[in-house]
């Protein structure tokens, strides 16, 4: 597989992320809002596909599981306090202005990792950071502000995404022996099959659960795993840094979806909006996507 097919991955990935936000906001308005019975059921759903993933491509020479525990357990759990704030994000906002913002987890990250493990960066990377910041300044001015509580569980998820992403590059790195790709895909579905497990008991404290919800949640399941299981083949064929600037699309790919659906009369799901403020946030995530090619770039 060479660059162009790892960037249809990265491409892939994006929309299917981008298409995952709407249904997510959908559910929650349809169940009254209810992000814990969203983040359970479709977890469980994950999980259990990923169980049988597993078994069909677990290598028989891996090493004790105690190498494995420790990563896979920080990148799920700060993964589903990532999820869960996003979700929190969507009930009160448009997918369409929440997606472009999670590009915000560059500067989280950049915090992070300066504060705490005492990282470095080149100058064009704090340009690149500051342009970021300068970018959802822009999307939060295009169409009116979003609420302090919006800004917030958005960079809850920005802060959960980021250190779940520093202990996915430790998981990925203890496959390196079995490839990239292997090591990538492993890496996604040993950590969905422990969301599952995490997230099973909860069933048995949630009343009233039916069939109707469980096919509501299923989409927003789907495409999300397909979405992971495509990003980290893309990071396996074009390495994590090209990656993540193509994953990065999904903001812009977001805004444009979240107009059509919009024109299509699903206002209860994206609020119709005018051509100036489409351009201008169709502008301002190009500005982030600028951002974090340069970041990257920067390396």
């Amino acid at each position: 597989m060479g660059t162009l097919a790892g960037v249809m991955l990265g491409l892939g990935a994006a929309l299917f992320q981008a298409l995952s936000y709407l249904y997510s906001r959908w559910f929650v308005a349809k169940h009254h809002h209810n992000v814990i019975v969203l983040l359970t059921l479709s977890h469980v759903l994950m999980g259990g596909i990923s169980v049988v993933g597993l078994c069909l491509i677990l290598p028989d020479n891996m090493s004790g599981w105690k190498v494995y525990f420790g990563p896979v357990a920080g990148c799920s759990l700060f993964y589903i306090a990532g999820q869960a704030a996003l979700f929190m994000a969507l009930r009160r906002s448009d997918a369409s202005r929440v997606s472009p913002l999670l590009g915000l987890k560059l500067v989280v990250l950049a915090g992070i990792t300066t504060g705490w493990l005492s990282q470095t960066y080149s100058l064009m990377q704090w340009v690149a950071v500051l342009l970021t910041v300068v970018a959802a300044w822009v999307m939060n001015q295009a169409g009116g502000r979003l609420s302090r509580q919006s800004v917030i569980w958005i960079l809850g998820a920005c802060a959960g995404y980021s250190l779940s992403d520093l202990h996915i590059r430790i998981l990925v790195d203890r496959f390196a022996a079995f490839g990239l790709l292997r090591a990538a895909v492993l890496s996604a579905l040993l950590c969905y099959v422990f969301c599952g497990v995490c997230c099973l008991p909860s069933l048995f404290l949630m009343r009233k659960l039916n069939r109707e919800m469980w096919m509501r949640a299923v989409p927003f399941a789907a495409l999300w795993l397909i979405s992971m299981l495509l990003l980290f083949a893309c990071f396996g064929v074009i390495g994590v840094v090209f990656g993540n600037i193509v994953q990065a699309t999904r903001g812009l790919i977001s805004i444009v979806l979240g107009s059509m659906v919009a024109m299509a009369g699903f206002e209860d799901l994206e609020s119709r909006i005018t051509t100036t403020v489409l351009l201008r946030r169709i502008g301002a995530a190009l500005m982030m996507l600028s951002a974090i090619a340069l970041f990257y770039i920067g390396k």
